[in-house]
C-alpha cells in the first residue's frame, strides 16, 4: 500500500486529486493539507511514502521545505505541481531532492504513474517541462562531476531506477540479490558524494552516461 499526503493550496484541486487517488486500490490518502506547515507535520507524524505539494505554498515554497521534509522522513518521496510560470525553476527543485514535477495545466492524468515511479525510486517529469529542465542544467565540468564511470551492473541499476522499477525487479533483471543491489547503490552514493537516487540519476544525465530520452517521462 502506497501512503500519500496531499498538500495543495486550492480546495478544488485537493478534492480532485483525492478522488483520483482513491480510485487506486494500492493507494491510501493519509493526510490532506494546504501549506508547508501541514506538509512538515505530515512528514513528522505520518511519514507518508509520497507527499504531493504545490511548487509555491502560502507559507513556504518547495525548495525551502524539501530538505526539512527529507530530514524528518528520509523515505518520503516528493512530487510538486507547478504552473507554466514556474517551469524555469523546476531544475532547482530536482537538485533539491524532489523526485517528480508535473504541470498543473496538463491536468492530473499523469499523477498516478508519477506516484508509482517515484515510489520505486524513479524520477518523473512532465513531458512539457523536460526540455526546460535540461536546458537549465549547466554544462558539466571536470570540477562539477567526479571522475567515475558506471560498471555494467551499476548502469543496469540506474536504468532500473529511472524507469520506476522496484528493487526486486531490478535485481531479477540483473541476476543479483536485493542485498547486493542496495549495497551497490550505497557504494555509488559514497563514491560520488551523493545523497539519494535522484542525485545519482542527475549525475548520470549531466555526465552524458544516460540520455534524457531514457528517463521516465509523460507520453
Amino acid at each position: 500500500m502506497i501512503t500519500i499526503a496531499i498538500i495543495i493550496n486550492y480546495q478544488d484541486d485537493r478534492t480532485a486529486i483525492a478522488a483520483l487517488l482513491k480510485e487506486q486500490e494500492d493507494f491510501r490518502v493519509i493526510g490532506i493539507g494546504l501549506d508547508g506547515y501541514d506538509a512538515l507535520k505530515s512528514a513528522t507524524t505520518q511519514h507518508p511514502d509520497i507527499i504531493i505539494m504545490d511548487f509555491h505554498m502560502k507559507d513556504i515554497d518547495s525548495l525551502e521545505i524539501a530538505p526539512l521534509i527529507k530530514c524528518k522522513s528520509p523515505s518520503t518521496a516528493l512530487i510538486v505541481l507547478c504552473s507554466h510560470d514556474e517551469q524555469n525553476l523546476i531544475a532547482n527543485v530536482l537538485k533539491a531532492g524532489i523526485s517528480g514535477c508535473l504541470l498543473k495545466q496538463d491536468g492530473f492524468n499523469h499523477l498516478v504513474p508519477s506516484i508509482r515511479s517515484v515510489y520505486y525510486g524513479g524520477w518523473y517529469i512532465s513531458k512539457s517541462a523536460k526540455n526546460l529542465i535540461w536546458d537549465s542544467f549547466s554544462p558539466p565540468t571536470e570540477r562539477d562531476i567526479p571522475p567515475f564511470s558506471f560498471t555494467p551492473t551499476e548502469m543496469g541499476i540506474v536504468h532500473g531506477i529511472i524507469h520506476g522499477h522496484t528493487d526486486r525487479e531490478i535485481a531479477k533483471n540483473l541476476n543479483i540479490n536485493i542485498g547486493s543491489l542496495r549495497n551497490c547503490v550505497s557504494r555509488i552514493k559514497k563514491k560520488m558524494g551523493l545523497r539519494n537516487r535522484v542525485q545519482i540519476t542527475i549525475h548520470a544525465l549531466l555526465a552524458g552516461i544516460i540520455r534524457l530520452e531514457k528517463m521516465a517521462i509523460d507520453i
